[in-house]
């Protein structure tokens, strides 16, 4: 009798505690994407860091940026091995607009690995102590569980790092690498992705062509390899003697993504823009705006402007309308149309966001028949002018018998209009002179789009001088610049965006950008890249169309 009672309190105890267990665990996975994040981002954003290369002695940037992540308050900075070279010095920036200096130590990169594991280290060379994040487990996560990247793109080329957030695709592929769906693009190597408690799971190395695919060197390597990595040293291969560390007393902790659904949300505002001469073809979405405005005979749409055709017509629930451009706006790429007054519910002022604060935030972007496109608020709210790009020479130069020797060139590349040859010694570039291994390509970069350089040399023995315009870079081959459908036409030079990571086509651009509450966050306005799209916030878009009232009466 005695037993069964003992069993039978067993049990019991066993009973509540799995109910424990399943209320804790619901409590994780309930709690909203927004305010996981924020928790991530106010434990790690300050010590997710930009880099670039520079110069010892001129400290001039002789390298393009990447990211990184300090992990020890004496400024130890986690990163790509790719993206770095033992005993170099490199410039990092904090969020918060503060520089230091860092020099390179150990990278492990091995060739006959085809660049794996991609893991290297610096350390600050500026005394002072640093914002600096907790070093995860990757072994303690799981398919599905949460992630968030803070990492600095290197096409919007902002001083704050972008947020995305994504799930754990692949704890760990056949080659080692931890795939999350955190999206990527060069720029964003050596960046680093936490786990919802804030710490560092993996840092960016490499993506595939699928936006979704983004692979992560996993933080387990640099624990085992820690000492290694202190040493300035260039790997050749992986060395034998691997650290041991502790297990992860917090692994229970770990959440899966929290399913983001649009519940309560019905598609509103969102419109069809459709060509006169090909009606089943959509060239542009566009989003019902309520003016507070007393023109209020009319529905007014707001739209991308540079994807209107001369010919179009909006459809609204499968029905056809007339439309007239009633006035366009260049520095956001807007146009407000008119049709005649219908009985459609538009969106109105009382129901816009007031604040870009929760980044991470999920957002819904409402496509046609019924679909939509989920993403996160990347940033806060920004003026994203357009930036002078680098000069594109199109001659590739090596070290050889001590000498910068031009050894490739691009077809139909300003090097080859210019009669640069194969083979030829380059000496001066506009006057200075290109001696060291480095010298050639940091005197590049000093020049922009339509600069003409003049470039002395020697050719057979015998002294040549040509002169190159420099162009724009023609796209690489690179996985980020193949996503579905590319860029918008105009995709940047805009008075006020914010970014977020949904995949947007180009002509996908006009329509509504909510939160999952149906708060209206903006209007979407470009496909900008592999990770980013941009939308104009709400109060924009309203005081577009009032102001745009005001002025036609």
């Amino acid at each position: 009798m005695k037993s069964k009672k003992t069993a039978f309190f067993l049990l019991k105890k066993i009973f509540v505690l799995l109910l424990l267990t399943h209320s804790v665990l619901t409590a994780q996975n309930t709690e909203s994407q927004d305010k996981i994040v924020k928790k991530v981002l106010e434990k790690s954003y300050p010590a997710a860091v930009k880099l670039w290369g520079i110069d010892s002695l001129s400290a001039k940037q002789n390298s393009p940026q990447f990211s990184g992540v300090v992990v020890k308050q004496e400024g130890i900075i986690l990163t790509a091995a790719h993206a770095i070279h033992p005993g170099n010095f490199y410039k990092l920036q904090f969020p918060d607009g503060k520089t230091a200096r860092a020099k390179a130590m150990g990278r492990m990169g091995i060739k006959s690995m085809q660049g794996r594991p991609d893991i290297g280290m610096l350390r600050i060379i500026d005394p002072g102590t640093y914002p600096f994040a907790e070093m995860g487990w990757s072994d303690s996560m799981s398919t599905d569980n949460l992630c968030v990247s803070i990492a600095y793109p290197t096409t919007l080329d902002q001083d704050v790092p972008t947020i995305r957030v994504g799930k754990i695709a692949t704890v760990q592929d056949p080659w080692g690498f931890m795939v999350s769906t955190c999206k990527m693009e060069p720029g964003d190597s050596g960046g680093p992705l936490f786990d919802n408690l804030g710490r560092v799971i993996a840092i960016h190395s490499r993506i595939a062509i699928d936006e979704d695919v983004n692979y992560e060197s996993p933080i387990n390597l640099f624990r085992e390899y820690w000492e290694n990595l202190l040493q300035p040293i260039n790997y050749a291969e992986l060395p034998s003697d691997k650290q041991q560390f502790t297990s992860d007393t917090l692994k229970d902790k770990i959440i899966s993504n929290p399913n983001v659904t649009p519940h309560n949300l019905v598609a509103k505002g969102i419109v069809e823009i459709v060509s006169k001469a090909d009606k089943a073809k959509v060239i542009a979405f566009g989003t019902l705006i309520k003016p507070e405005n007393k023109l209020r005979n009319s529905t007014w749409i707001v739209t991308k402007s540079s994807l209107l055709t001369n010919d179009f017509l909006v459809k609204i629930d499968g029905k056809l309308y007339d439309a007239k451009v009633f006035v366009t706006s260049r520095p956001n790429d807007l146009a407000l149309l008119k049709i005649n007054k219908i009985d459609k519910e538009a969106i109105s002022k009382t129901k816009a966001a007031d604040s870009f604060d929760n980044l991470g935030t999920p957002l819904v972007s409402f496509l046609s028949d019924n679909k939509s496109e989920l993403s996160s608020l990347g940033s806060n709210v920004f003026k994203f002018t357009a930036r002078p790009a680098k000069g594109y020479l199109g001659a590739g130069a090596n070290f050889i018998s001590g000498n910068i020797t031009i050894t490739s060139l691009g077809p139909d590349s300003p090097a080859v209009k210019a009669g640069l040859q194969v083979k030829d010694q380059v000496k001066f570039i506009n006057g200075i002179a290109v001696v060291k291994p480095e010298d050639y390509g940091k005197e590049l970069m000093q020049y922009m789009v339509g600069d003409t350089i003049s470039i002395k040399g020697l050719r057979n023995g015998e002294e040549f001088i040509c002169s190159a315009v420099l162009e724009k870079f023609p796209l690489s081959d690179h996985p980020s610049n193949k996503f579905k459908g590319g860029r918008s036409e105009r995709f940047d030079n805009f008075e006020s965006v914010f970014a977020h990571d949904a995949k947007l086509l180009p002509f996908q651009c006009g329509g509504p950008v909510f939160k999952d509450n149906g708060t209206f966050m903006g209007i979407n306005i470009a496909r900008f890249s592999r990770t980013c799209s941009l939308a104009v916030p709400a109060d924009v878009i309203f005081n577009f169309v009032e102001s745009s009232l005001s002025n036609k009466t």
